[in-house]
């Protein structure tokens, strides 16, 4: 009997021993210097260290099996951060966070958000203007297959069961921050070089700008549209051939500002080719010709469209006359071409040069069956002469699509606005049309 006593008193200790043990784990597992507490809140807004000013975070217990909810409310605490000469500052994020959400008012204006979504989006969003905004940010850590609304936001001091989404489990919850901080930016013009051959393309990017309002572009070397780009707009300068060399002043005017900058044109020998005249057009083959492909030369740009290389339109072909040469007409010289005429096989493929929209697909007295794409950013490729046409205007191409069929020759011009540059470049991807292409 004292024998069996002994082992129950046995007994009861060693299941003792083992509530204060586990009790003791458990009560030191509630700290949050132990392994499994929550993570650095570390991140960053304009380059400024953000401060937490609320938090919720689920930490594991033993095995993972339990959570105890820590809860942090929110507090009224705004944290300035001053001015930010930035146009579009940015927001770094801890390592660890799965989603973030962020909400962009203007100071004082109560819910009239600018900005709303998640983080993912931020990355396109262009502040309206100069002037104080207000943000709230809540970034979260969450196990795979939970998103925020999933996530359980318990009373303080609650103990929750594991979602069982991690094995081990680790801290899932999120902190959140609220900040104040006042934009004051100004334009700035960056071109992809400062010198470029004649029928070569500088592109300019304008960037550091708040607000909607397209830039205007000003220079004597043709017209010059801007098209939206990740850091602000983006527009190609042309040089065609008979562009002058030396210096030529661009003036760029946004938000009431005008900036210019230069672009120093260099001179380059195109050489010459014989060449035949042209047949005799029809009767209103030129008013035809102004109408249908001079309109286009103003027309508002696309959005870019073509991403690497160009095609050239033939596969297998000759030069006959190439873009800038100088025409030899029985034995005198007849001006520069501003296209290349190349010799073909008849009935090979006459292939889009890239990514566009069909503009023209018609047949003109001046070129024969002709076909224009415009590719984005006013650039746009002008094929004349085919033998027949495989597309409609208004159709949408990609980069090597059957655009028609060829006969003997074909005619190939690509042309930003109304001037004229080299095609070559542009198979090769060397040339600002390709600077920082997004």
């Amino acid at each position: 009997m004292q024998i069996v006593k002994n082992i129950l008193l046995w007994l009861a200790g060693v299941v003792l021993g083992v509530a204060v043990l586990l009790g003791a784990v458990m009560a030191a597992s509630y700290s949050f210097t132990t392994s499994g507490s929550q993570p650095d809140p570390a991140a960053q807004f304009g380059g400024a260290d953000l401060e937490v000013n609320g938090s919720c975070w689920q930490v594991p217990l033993i095995g993972g099996m339990l959570d105890k909810a820590f809860y942090s409310p929110s507090t009224l605490s705004v944290q300035k951060l001053g001015v930010l000469y930035d146009a579009h500052p940015e927001l770094t994020l801890p390592e660890w966070a799965t989603s973030a959400q962020l909400t962009i008012t203007a100071d004082g204006m109560g819910d009239a958000y600018y900005f709303q979504g998640d983080i993912s989006e931020y990355a396109s969003f262009l502040y309206p203007s100069n002037g104080e905004y207000k943000a709230q940010l809540t970034v979260w850590r969450l196990p795979e297959g939970m998103t925020p609304a999933d996530f359980t936001w318990p009373a303080d001091g609650a103990i929750l069961r594991n979602t069982g989404l991690e094995r081990p489990s680790r801290a899932s919850g999120c902190y959140q921050y609220s900040f104040r901080f006042t934009i004051q930016a100004s334009a700035e013009l960056e071109l992809s070089s400062e010198r470029i051959e004649q029928g070569g393309v500088a592109a300019l990017e304008i960037s550091g700008m708040v607000g909607s309002e397209k830039p205007q572009i000003e220079t004597d070397l043709g017209s010059v549209q801007c098209v939206r780009s990740p850091a602000g707009w983006r527009c190609y300068i042309p040089a065609a051939y008979n562009a002058s060399a030396g210096g030529h002043e661009i003036a760029v005017t946004v938000n009431g500002e005008t900036l210019t900058t230069s672009l120093v044109v260099t001179a380059k020998n195109f050489g010459e080719a014989e060449a035949q005249p042209d047949p005799p057009a029809p009767d209103g083959a030129g008013e035809e010709f102004r109408n249908v492909i001079w309109s286009l030369y103003d027309a508002e740009a696309r959005d870019k469209m073509w991403h690497g290389a160009f095609l050239c339109p033939l596969e297998n072909y000759t030069v006959l006359l190439d873009y800038g040469q100088t025409k030899v007409m029985s034995g005198a010289r007849a001006g520069q071409s501003n296209s290349t005429l190349l010799y073909a096989v008849p009935g090979d493929a006459v292939r889009a040069p890239a990514d566009g929209v069909v503009v023209v697909a018609q047949n003109l007295g001046l070129t024969g069956n002709t076909v224009v794409i415009d590719h984005g950013c006013g650039l746009r490729s002008y094929l004349y002469g085919l033998a027949d046409i495989h597309v409609k205007s208004g159709q949408t191409v990609s980069r090597g699509d059957a655009v028609g069929q060829v006969g003997e020759t074909l005619t190939m011009d690509f042309k930003l606005g109304s001037k004229s540059i080299s095609p070559w470049p542009l198979f090769q991807t060397s040339g600002g049309l390709f600077w920082l292409e997004f």
